[in-house]
């Protein structure tokens, strides 16, 4: 084989590969990236959050894990104090710790929680039904770097939260962050690995 043969060979392989690579990427989009997050279904992650609250001169700062399935959603904030939040169904469930009792709550009492809730729980598990009835949602990125920034559509909601963004790639959510209209905002980090 000659050496331009040689060439226009690796040219030809090359070139297909890169169409295959764009074909891809033009397939890609919201109902892709939920089909991606579906299929992890559950899962566990840990997570470390900073709160800025415009009421406090510092911003809070907490650790833990999060764990997720359909229909249920745990957050268990270790650091800097105990507080387990379990989300099932309709039933939300706080436990502040040993020293003061547990309190449940109906979601469909509290429709601005239930949005929020709602939108955390449906993102992690691929949900896009759900995540409509409760976002106008729009997605920036390709698969390795996106984010999802959802509106709420309810009045409820509206009132309380301006938006709420989440990050990732491949198939990953890597960042949560949540913006008041009050202009208080929490991010939140989520990693495979303690933090």
């Amino acid at each position: 084989m000659t050496r331009l043969a040689k060439w226009r060979l690796l040219y030809s392989v090359f070139a297909g590969l890169l169409c295959s690579e764009a074909a891809h990427a033009a397939d890609w989009g919201l109902e892709v990236l939920m089909d991606e997050l579906a299929q992890r279904g559950s899962g566990q992650a840990y997570f470390s959050e900073t709160k800025h609250l415009a009421v406090l001169d510092k911003p809070i700062e907490q650790t833990g894990t999060l764990a997720f399935a359909p229909g249920r959603l745990e957050k268990f904030t270790q650091q800097p104090h105990a507080e387990r939040m379990t989300v099932v169904g309709d039933a939300l469930t706080v436990d502040m710790g040993p020293a003061s009792r547990k309190r449940q709550l109906r979601l469909h009492r509290y429709p601005a929680l239930r949005g929020f809730i709602e939108g955390l729980r449906a993102t992690l598990t691929g949900d896009l039904d759900v995540l409509r009835r409760f976002y106008e949602i729009e997605l920036h990125g390709s698969a390795d770097d996106w984010e999802l920034v959802m509106v709420p559509n309810k009045p409820e909601m509206a009132a309380l939260v301006r938006l709420l963004s989440i990050r990732g790639g491949l198939g990953r959510i890597t960042v949560i962050e949540v913006v008041q209209n009050s202009g208080d905002r929490s991010v939140m980090q989520i990693t495979e690995h303690e933090p």
